[in-house]
């Protein structure tokens, strides 16, 4: 097989069968819909493993290895394994005039470590002993293969895929330390959509889709992509300017206004309107 058919949508995950030792890249083929618990789940070689490779059409072409069941049987884990998690700031104007800050200039970078990624349905346990923890929808790029100074215009050949994230922010570090190291650092304030929507090089999504989140199933959050300050071809080429982005580095694009305090007993749900992404759900505990 050397590409997918027209109506079918490749998913990729990380899952540890029961009983079973390591974690293992699997892929998912559906008709469009994110994987339910029936569907079928098949081992994979990691399709991000060549840094000059197409991970769509490696995951196209893999044989499928051992493991298969249903997506209930396994342990899904965070879909991928990033080197960086890079996440981009105030990128919506009504969130940065919510907060009370001016929209930026360039892109406001800042990093999160891999280690606070979990995926979809996992618990999240807020510290304690701060005043506001914030939840912050976001659309999340996947990069496919290895890129350093990328221009704006070649940014999609670059991106393998998407998926929605979580950039749970503790307000009180963010404005105590000023670096934002450990007020979006810590275990699990990086939740990630279990499954990641493999794309061909050159797949653009619709501007008009639209993040959306929900705090206890009250809407939050809902903004087009369109309203993005800095576009996701422009981000490519200024974060890839800087630094080299390796297959599976996650880029956050930025949360639109709406963000909502957390609290133990919360349930978020973070969701892309208009690109059949896979949902994330995140209780608070």
């Amino acid at each position: 097989m050397t590409s997918a058919g027209n109506d079918e949508v490749l998913w990729l995950g990380r899952a540890r069968a029961p009983g079973a030792a390591g974690a293992r890249a699997v892929r998912v083929r559906t008709r469009g819909a994110a994987p339910g618990p029936d569907d079928i789940a098949e081992e994979i070689d990691d399709p991000f493993a060549d840094d000059d490779g197409d991970p769509w059409q490696r995951a196209v072409d893999a044989r499928p290895g051992d493991l298969r069941a249903r997506v209930a049987e396994l342990e899904l884990l965070a879909p991928v394994r990033p080197s960086k998690v890079i996440c981009v700031g105030r990128n919506f104007r009504a969130h940065a005039a919510e907060l009370g800050n001016e929209v930026p200039s360039e892109p406001l970078l800042f990093f999160k470590p891999p280690s606070c990624l979990v995926p979809s349905g996992q618990v999240v346990h807020l510290p304690r002993g701060y005043e506001r923890i914030d939840m912050e929808s976001e659309l999340v790029l996947v990069v496919g293969r290895k890129a350093s100074h990328v221009a704006a215009e070649r940014a999609f050949e670059h991106v393998a895929g998407y998926a929605v994230g979580n950039d749970v922010s503790n307000r009180d570090l963010q404005k105590r330390d000023k670096q934002w190291t450990r007020a979006k650092g810590f275990d699990g304030f990086g939740p990630l959509g279990a499954f990641v929507r493999l794309t061909p090089p050159g797949f653009v999504p619709p501007a008009e889709a639209r993040i959306c989140g929900w705090l206890n199933g009250q809407v939050k959050q809902s903004a087009p992509l369109a309203d993005m300050v800095f576009d996701v071809p422009y981000l490519f080429a200024y974060i890839s300017a800087c630094m080299t982005l390796m297959p599976g580095d996650l880029i956050f694009t930025g949360t639109p206004e709406g963000v909502a305090a957390l609290r133990p007993g919360d349930s978020a749900r973070i969701a892309l309107d208009g690109l059949e992404l896979a949902p994330l759900v995140t209780p608070f505990a």
